[in-house]
């Protein structure tokens, strides 16, 4: 699978460290030299020191022949205009966008619709829903969620 990475720090950077293990052609984009030089370093892939909110660089990077492509940079806006232009660049491209500021939160279906992004996720919201999972129920020992968070089973002992 090909995929292409916008942003190299500590998320980045888990990311493309798995995808490698996993044996996937990686390449990363990063605006940062140093960053970009130590993750090829590290692991077996490509890395390219620019914008990756461009279309021309997404472009020298393979997009459209990308399979799956993640934006994880510090900046939202950025993330979702990566998103966008490899969408539209590369049709059969799946993307994931973070997204963290939670002015978002209310409009992510909208995002996710207009954009064509497949994924948007929140960490933080994620991380916070999780915790309450686990709080409403503290005697359970595993609590698995199906139908869309509609149903839960709960494992006590």
């Amino acid at each position: 699978m090909n995929i292409i990475i916008v942003g190299c720090g500590k998320v980045g950077k888990i990311i493309a460290e798995q995808l490698c293990l996993e044996k996937h052609n990686v390449t990363v984009i990063d605006t940062k030299s140093e960053i970009v030089e130590r993750v090829t370093n590290q692991f077996d892939v490509m890395g390219l020191v620019a914008n990756g909110a461009t279309y021309s660089v997404l472009k020298e990077a393979g997009v459209s022949d990308a399979d799956l492509f993640i934006a994880v940079t510090d900046s939202d806006e950025v993330n979702l205009l990566c998103c966008l232009i490899a969408r539209k660049a590369a049709g059969h491209c799946k993307t994931i966008a973070r997204v963290r500021n939670p002015q978002y939160r209310e409009e992510v279906n909208y995002i996710k619709e207009e954009l064509g992004l497949s994924v948007v996720l929140n960490p933080d919201y994620d991380a916070a829903l999780e915790m309450w999972r686990i709080l409403r129920f503290p005697s359970a020992n595993k609590i698995d969620t199906f139908a869309k968070g509609k149903v839960e089973i709960l494992k006590f002992e």
